[in-house]
C-alpha cells in the first residue's frame, strides 16, 4: 500500500511538472508569436515608408512637363538623313519623317540634357538601336501629342564602336525619361525593347513595347507615373536589377494603365514585373498575364493602392523577403501559389485569389514555390522567422492547397477572411508550422477535414471548428447566427468542404450559436472555451481525418 501511495505521489508530481512544462512552452510559443508579429508589422511599415520615399523622389518637373519651345528646337526631317543622326550638345531636337536604316545617336557632355521629340517619326536600324544614348546627363524621348511614332531594330547587331554592347531598340547609358502625350511603338527584334543603364522614368505617354526578351529594363530603377504602357515580352515585362548596388534595382508604379504579357520557350525568366530591391505599387491599373511570377521582388514588394488583375504560371505575387499589401484591389485569377513571401503583412485592400496550390504561403527561398511547383522547390521545414500577419482588408481565397499557410507563425488580428480550401485530406484551409493565433477579424475557412488545423488556445478571440458528417456541396452557404438570430458570419465556399473554421468578434464562452448549411439548421453549438471543436471525422473521398492545433506544415 505504501508503494502504491508513493507511486501515485510520483505520478501526480510528474503530471504537475508536465503541466507546468506545457504551460511554459505555451507561454514561450505565445511570446515568440507576438514578437514575430510585431517584427513583421514594423518591417512592413518600413517597406511602405521606403516606397513612399521612392515615389516622392522619382519624378522631376521636366519629366512631368514634356512641353518645349518650338522656336528653339532643331527640326530634323529623317527622310533627309543617311545612317546615324548624331547629337553632341544639349538642346531640343524634333524629328519627323522616316529613317529606313539608321539611328539617333546621342554623344553629348556629361552635364547635357537632351530632349528628342518624335512627331510622326519612324526609325528602323537593321544592325543596332534606333535611339542610342552613349553619353549625356539625361535624355528625354517625347512623343508629340497627336502623333504615332515607330522605333524598331534588326535581329543581328553590328560590333559597337563605343564598347557598350547595346541590345535594345532604345538603349541609354544615362538617365532616360519617356514622356509626351503621343503614341510610341517600340519593337525589339534583337533582344530588349528599352534598356536604361541608369534610371528610367515613364509618364503620360501611350507606350507599346514588343520584345523578344525583356520589355523595359532600368538598371537602377523603372518608375511609371502615368500614361498607358503595354508590354509583350518573351522574357520579363518590366525589370530593374543592379548587381553593383544592393539599394538599387527598384520598380515603382504610381499610376497609369499597364498591360503586360510574358512568355517564351527560350526565356529563363518570364515574370511580369521584377525588381531586385523594391517593387512598389501605389496606384494605377495593372493587368499581367505572365508565364512566371506576375509580380516578383528579391527583397521587398509593397502594394498601397491601384487595381491589379494578375494571372501567373507560378506565383501571383512573390517576394524573397518582405511582402506588404495595405491598400488597392488585387485579383489573382490563376496561379500556382497566390501570394508568397518570407514575411507577409496584409493591413488593407481587397484581395481575391485562385491558386492550384497554396493561397498565401509564408516561406523562405529565392523564387520559391512549394514542392511540385513549376519553378522550383521550397523547403517545408518549420522556420519561426517566417510569418503571415493579417490586420485588415478583405481577403477571399480559393486554393487547391492550403488556404493560408505559414512555415512559421500565422497571426490574424483583423480583416475579413474567406477561404475555400482544399478538397484533399493532405492540405488544410489554415496551416501553420508554428503558432496560429487570432485576436480580431472575421474568418470562415472551409476545406477538407483530414488536416484541419484550429487556432491555438492562446488566441484572445474565440473560434469554432465544425466537421460535418459528410461533405457539403460547393455553393452551400455557411451561416453562423447568435441566440437572437443575428448573423455572426456567412460565406459560400466555391468547392466541396467537410470542415469549417469560424471566428468573429463577440463570440463568448457559454453562449449558444446556430450553424446553417444553406437554409438547413445543422447544429446548435455552445462555446466551451477558446476553441470549440465539434463533429466526427469521415474518410470518404479524401475528406476524413482529425483536427490539429498548431505545429503542422504540409
Amino acid at each position: 500500500m505504501k508503494h502504491l501511495k508513493r507511486f501515485f505521489m510520483i505520478l501526480a508530481s510528474a503530471a504537475f511538472v508536465f503541466a507546468a512544462g506545457c504551460q511554459n512552452a505555451q507561454a514561450a510559443s505565445t511570446t515568440v508569436a507576438a514578437e514575430t508579429s510585431a517584427t513583421t508589422t514594423a518591417t512592413a511599415m518600413s517597406a511602405v515608408s521606403t516606397a513612399q520615399t521612392l515615389s516622392a523622389n522619382s519624378y522631376t518637373d521636366r519629366d512631368l512637363d514634356a512641353s518645349y519651345d518650338a522656336s528653339e528646337a532643331i527640326l530634323v526631317d529623317l527622310s533627309t538623313v543617311s545612317g546615324d543622326y548624331t547629337i553632341t550638345s544639349e538642346g531640343v531636337y524634333a524629328f519627323s519623317g522616316t529613317l529606313a536604316n539608321g539611328s539617333i545617336l546621342v554623344n553629348a557632355g556629361e552635364n547635357d540634357k537632351v530632349q528628342i521629340v518624335l512627331s510622326n517619326a519612324s526609325i528602323t536600324n537593321s544592325d543596332g538601336p534606333a535611339i542610342y544614348a552613349v553619353a549625356a546627363d539625361k535624355v528625354f524621348i517625347t512623343a508629340e501629342a497627336g502623333t504615332v511614332d515607330e522605333l524598331s531594330d534588326g535581329t543581328v547587331y553590328a560590333a559597337d564602336s563605343f564598347g557598350n554592347s547595346p541590345d535594345a531598340t532604345i538603349f541609354s547609358k544615362c538617365d532616360l525619361t519617356i514622356n509626351g502625350t503621343g503614341k510610341l511603338n517600340v519593337t525589339g527584334n534583337f533582344k530588349f525593347g528599352i534598356v536604361g543603364k541608369d534610371d528610367v522614368v515613364i509618364v503620360n505617354i501611350a507606350l507599346n513595347v514588343n520584345a523578344q526578351s525583356d520589355g523595359i529594363v532600368g538598371k537602377n530603377s523603372v518608375s511609371i507615373g502615368s500614361g498607358t504602357v503595354s508590354v509583350t515580352a518573351g522574357g520579363d515585362g518590366i525589370v530593374s536589377e543592379n548587381s553593383d548596388d544592393a539599394t538599387l534595382g527598384n520598380v515603382l508604379i504610381d499610376g497609369g494603365t499597364i498591360s503586360i504579357i510574358t512568355g517564351g520557350a527560350n526565356a529563363s525568366s518570364s515574370k511580369g514585373i521584377k525588381a531586385q530591391t523594391s517593387l512598389a505599387i501605389n496606384g494605377g491599373s495593372i493587368t499581367i498575364d505572365a508565364e512566371d511570377d506576375a509580380l516578383h521582388s528579391a527583397s521587398s514588394l509593397t502594394v498601397t493602392g491601384g487595381t491589379l488583375v494578375l494571372s501567373s504560371g507560378d506565383d501571383g505575387m512573390h517576394s524573397d523577403d518582405v511582402l506588404v499589401i495595405s491598400g488597392g484591389e488585387v485579383t489573382i485569377s490563376q496561379s500556382y501559389e497566390g501570394i508568397e513571401g518570407s514575411a507577409i503583412t496584409v493591413s488593407g485592400g481587397v484581395i481575391q485569389l485562385t491558386s492550384s496550390d497554396d493561397g498565401f504561403n509564408a516561406a523562405g527561398g529565392a523564387d520559391g514555390s512549394s514542392m511540385g511547383g513549376p519553378r522550383g522547390n521550397d523547403s517545408f521545414a518549420a522556420d519561426s522567422s517566417k510569418s503571415l500577419v493579417i490586420t485588415g482588408g478583405t481577403i477571399t481565397v480559393n486554393a487547391q492547397g492550403d488556404g493560408l499557410d505559414s512555415n512559421g507563425t500565422l497571426s490574424i488580428e483583423g480583416g475579413t477572411i474567406y477561404v475555400s480550401g482544399p478538397t484533399s485530406s493532405g492540405n488544410g484551409a489554415l496551416d501553420s508550422a508554428s503558432t496560429m493565433t487570432i485576436s480580431g477579424g472575421v474568418v470562415i475557412a472551409a476545406g477538407s477535414a483530414g488536416m484541419a488545423q484550429v487556432f491555438d488556445q492562446t488566441s484572445s478571440q474565440l473560434s469554432i471548428s465544425y466537421t460535418f458528417t459528410s461533405a457539403q456541396a460547393a455553393g452551400t452557404t455557411i451561416t453562423l447566427k447568435d441566440a437572437s438570430g443575428n448573423t455572426v458570419a456567412s460565406y459560400t465556399p466555391e468547392k466541396t468542404f467537410q470542415n469549417v473554421i469560424i471566428s468573429a468578434p463577440g463570440l463568448s464562452t457559454g453562449q449558444s450559436y446556430t450553424l446553417y448549411a444553406g437554409s438547413s439548421l445543422v447544429d446548435t453549438i455552445t462555446l466551451t472555451g477558446t476553441v470549440t471543436s465539434i463533429g466526427s471525422s469521415g474518410m470518404n473521398d479524401g475528406f476524413g481525418g482529425g483536427q490539429k492545433s498548431g505545429g503542422r506544415h504540409g
